[in-house]
């Protein structure tokens, strides 16, 4: 008997609304197949060069529709129905495009009425579009009497329909229709997500991207980059990193004042990854999480492959991932992302990586715990100097209470020398280690490294007056005084030499 294999129509569920935890992902589905396409118009002279492709998102909310277009190389004519047809059966180059499934564009199903593909082929005259019931597909998936297998149901929800166009044009268009998920018609929830997800540039303000560009262009690494535009102000999209994050803590804004970068080889000394990094004196606190960039992000075709957290498990301690804005970039066919895009693929090569990531990562978990021992260090130094300034210019009740507050300023003093003492233990470890020389310098200054001594123990006394009393009687009360003050917690003693003095003043 032939095996024939019965694939159910609930898979379709599960390749749309099933397999992601983030609805917005269709919208990285649907760049990262227009980024493809784009790279093969250019390939395939369609295109001069990917500057001129162009990836444009609209939502219109009131209409609660959707749009993707670009300008790339449409589907051929003759290819249009069985391509957009087929479901993961992608004929892409797994080891040179970014996607390579071909479930991606199914993606949309799960989250509208109606999905819409519209595509020319240059040259060609004819504009073909397929129209995805996916309405129809809610209904039959929900029916438990009907069990047609996934491509029986594709075929039913599927039309077709063919017209003739200008013969110059090329694109695909894809538009979903009366959505049903509100966070995808956010337009601001959809360029945060966008910004930090796609293949976009970096900000045109943020200092270090030539930087970045030029160190990998010398390991010959080019990070691809494409024009993605949102009806947002109609602006194209970037990375959001910017020149100054907040800290968790106040709130208090933070200069990255250099970059970084890590550097992962294989055995064989080729490089497989390449990464950058923020520096700032802000590592001895977390990021503030309304500056979304925080935190190692891992890139594949400089595409975003998980999220925020991925990587937080490859530091000691998971929230120093926060602490750090900075990319890890991978390389070669060996890192391919798993179908949900949310890390690769188990390998040897992936578990290399992580082995080096890792190391790597314990360094920066060292300069963390640094940076913080140096603010540490400069708030003691800062208290004793500002408490010091506040006992010299006292006036001291009694002599007891002079020295109750002198040895409070002594602890405070030993703690400052202590801290100048590690200050310049971390200035030595600094000349070996220029990310976190530059974090000394930059917190350090000369007067943080000097406090001057205890002060000298010549304090006046501020006696009360005692007017109403006599001045034999006003010395025995005195008396009576020093007895209270060597005899008594002194504030218990401060606080019944004001009651007598209040009676008797």
């Amino acid at each position: 008997m032939e095996f024939k294999p019965h694939i159910g129509k609930n898979v379709i569920e599960t390749l749309t609304l099933g397999m992601y935890e983030d609805a917005r992902f269709i919208y990285r589905e649907y760049v990262q197949n227009a980024a493809d396409q784009i790279d093969i118009a250019v390939e395939q002279d369609i295109l001069n060069s990917k500057e001129e492709g162009l990836i444009d998102i609209h939502i219109n909310k009131a209409e609660r529709s959707i749009t993707i277009f670009d300008n790339a190389t449409g589907i051929e004519n003759k290819n249009a129905y069985q391509f957009l047809g087929d479901v993961a059966n992608s004929q892409k180059d797994r080891n040179r495009r970014k996607g390579f499934r071909g479930i991606g564009r199914l993606g949309g199903l799960g989250y509208c009425e109606k999905l819409i593909f519209e595509t020319s082929y240059v040259n060609e005259g004819v504009k073909n579009t397929i129209t995805l019931n996916a309405k129809s597909l809610k209904r039959i998936i929900e029916d438990k009497t009907d069990t047609s297998d996934a491509a029986t149901v594709i075929r039913a929800i599927t039309s077709f329909e063919q017209e003739t166009e200008q013969p110059e044009r090329h694109y695909f268009k894809v538009s979903l229709i009366n959505v049903t998920n509100d966070l995808l018609l956010d337009e601001f929830q959809v360029q945060k997500y966008l910004s930090i997800v796609a293949p976009v540039p970096f900000r045109k303000d943020f200092k270090f991207s030539e930087k970045i560009y030029q160190n990998f262009n010398k390991r010959y690494i080019k990070i691809e980059e494409y024009d993605v535009q949102l009806n947002l102000n109609n602006e194209k999209l970037f990375k959001p990193y910017k020149n100054i994050v907040h800290s968790k803590t106040g709130y208090k804004p933070v200069e990255i004042i250099d970059v970084d970068f890590i550097e992962i080889l294989n055995n064989d000394g080729e490089l497989i990854a390449l990464g950058w990094y923020g520096v700032s004196d802000l590592l001895n606190n977390i990021i503030h999480q309304d500056d979304y960039e925080r935190g190692f992000r891992i890139r594949n075709d400089n595409i975003q492959i998980g999220s925020e957290n991925t990587l937080n498990s490859f530091f000691k301690e998971d929230r120093f991932n926060h602490h750090y804005i900075g990319e890890i970039h991978t390389f070669g066919y060996n890192f391919k992302p798993n179908a949900r895009r949310d890390y690769f693929n188990e390998n040897k090569i992936v578990s290399l990586f992580e082995e080096k990531l890792k190391e790597e990562f314990a360094s920066l978990y060292k300069i963390a715990h640094e940076s913080s021992d140096i603010h540490s260090c400069i708030k003691k130094i800062e208290l004793y100097k500002r408490e010091k300034e506040n006992f010299e210019s006292t006036n001291f009740r009694s002599k007891n209470e002079e020295i109750k507050k002198r040895r409070a300023l002594k602890l405070k003093f030993q703690k400052a020398q202590s801290a100048i003492t590690k200050l310049n233990r971390i200035a030595m470890k600094a000349e070996e280690n220029e990310i976190l020389r530059k974090i000394y310098n930059q917190k350090v200054e000369d007067e943080n490294l000097f406090v001057d001594d205890m002060p000298n123990s010549v304090i006046q006394y501020v006696k009360p007056k005692l007017s109403k009393l006599s001045q034999p009687k006003r010395s025995l009360v005195y008396e009576l005084f020093e007895i209270l003050e060597k005899n008594l917690d002194i504030d218990d003693a401060e606080n019944i030499k004001e009651i007598i003095a209040e009676k008797y003043n």
